[in-house]
């Protein structure tokens, strides 16, 4: 455990000082990349040599050269390896926080190590968690299967999202913006027509919606298990994932990993937090991290990591704090459906209200946002530094 821990810090770490231009010149990627760069230079140099036989010398520029555009679908299976390497670093790097929402979010009127506990302080919590045989490391419980569950769960939503993003746009923008002119005043088809009155900007915006609801819907069911698995993990009642995963399986067999109203409480916590997550961030995104391209004129400038870092924190934790009453009842379902709840959400619902009050719904929710401003803040950066690496094309996306 470890030994992931240090590998995939230092693999994020890394990709931080790669897509910042402005740091380190020299690294290890660049040393391998360095051949390869000095080709495509001296290519596009003899390109403008000879292109400028037939123009005049202020006519050549490098923008002039035409650059292929990537198709979505390529598009899509690249943000999907790097949200998928992004969300292993960022696990790794906040695992503890994640443990202790959880160990606050499952105590409630119940006996917890000998003591009865209506809600768990964040200090509480920790001093339990690390009065478990392995000690500090316990704060780590559930990491390996969450960094294993979580890559391809991540990868998969952001290569949806991604990939229907890019598709919906211009639909939308055809279907429900008003028809362009045509020069003459006119409407350009009357089939672009629609009683839907929206700028490009609201069109894109539904289309961004859209996508995150459909990339999340899809990677919820991938979802489940693990999250399952880890809470378990995390709340102590297995030593191990070798042991969660036998007990569970002889006991409970799939099931087990796909209790009563897991999937339905995942979907309702996972679909609302990307809509609002990916809306802040995309509108913060070409607003205010992007800013800089504008004032350049270049709009392939490189951005500052720390823009996508700020961006991703305050999106995460809008996200986060929004979804709080979902996120624990998606907990409680997940820990114990079958004795208590029966399964049901609503059920889950009254009793946690019962429980506790209006503020039972918001346990957890502090290190939850510790974790998740953090934890998406890393993302992100890691996101788009590994987005750049893949050479993920932006102009789909663009209006």
């Amino acid at each position: 455990m470890n030994r992931i821990i240090r590998i995939l810090s230092l693999l994020g770490i890394g990709v931080i000082l790669v897509s910042n231009n402005g740091g380190i010149k020299v690294n290890a990627s660049a040393v391998n990349s360095s051949t390869l760069l000095t080709t495509r230079t001296r290519t596009r140099t003899r390109t403008r040599t000879s292109a400028s036989t037939s123009t005049s010398r202020g006519g050549a520029s490098e923008s002039s050269i035409p650059k292929l555009k990537s198709s979505a679908t390529m598009n899509g299976i690249k943000n999907s390896a790097a949200s998928a390497l992004a969300a292993g670093c960022s696990k790794a790097l906040l695992a503890p926080f994640d443990t202790i929402k959880t160990m606050q979010q499952q105590a409630s009127n119940s006996n917890i190590n000998g003591s009865i506990a209506k809600s768990l302080s964040l200090v509480d919590a920790a001093k339990i968690i690390q009065a478990r045989p392995k000690g500090f490391l316990e704060l780590y419980a559930g990491l390996g299967v969450s960094v294993i569950g979580a890559m391809p769960s991540v990868g998969l939503y952001f290569g949806v999202y991604s990939y229907c993003k890019e598709k919906l746009t211009p639909l939308f923008q055809d279907k429900f913006c008003l028809a362009a002119g045509n020069g003459n005043g006119n409407h350009a088809s009357s089939r672009s027509r629609s009683r839907f009155n929206l700028s490009k900007t609201g069109a894109r915006t539904l289309a961004i919606a859209s996508s995150a609801a459909i990339g999340n819907t899809v990677a919820s069911f991938s979802r489940v298990p693990y999250e399952v698995v880890k809470q378990k993990l995390q709340t102590g009642e297995y030593a191990s994932t070798v042991q969660a995963l036998r007990h569970m399986a002889s006991t409970g067999g799939m099931r087990a990993f796909f209790p009563m109203g897991g999937v339905a409480i995942q979907m309702y916590r996972d679909i609302p937090y990307a809509i609002v997550t990916l809306l802040t961030y995309e509108c913060l995104r070409d607003h205010w991290v992007h800013r800089g391209r504008e004032k350049s004129g270049n709009a392939n400038a490189p951005t500052a990591p720390w823009r996508d870092m700020v961006a991703g924190g305050l999106a995460g934790g809008i996200g986060s704090f929004a979804t709080s009453p979902m996120d624990v009842i998606k907990t409680r379902l997940q820990i114990d459906s079958g004795s208590l709840y029966n399964g049901s959400v609503w059920v889950c619902a009254s009793k946690t209200l019962e429980d506790g009050g209006p503020s039972a719904f918001l346990r957890g929710s502090v290190p939850r946002l510790i974790h998740k401003i953090p934890a998406n803040a890393f993302f992100f950066v890691f996101y788009e530094g590994f987005r750049k690496l893949l050479g993920v094309d932006d102009g789909g996306s663009d209006d």
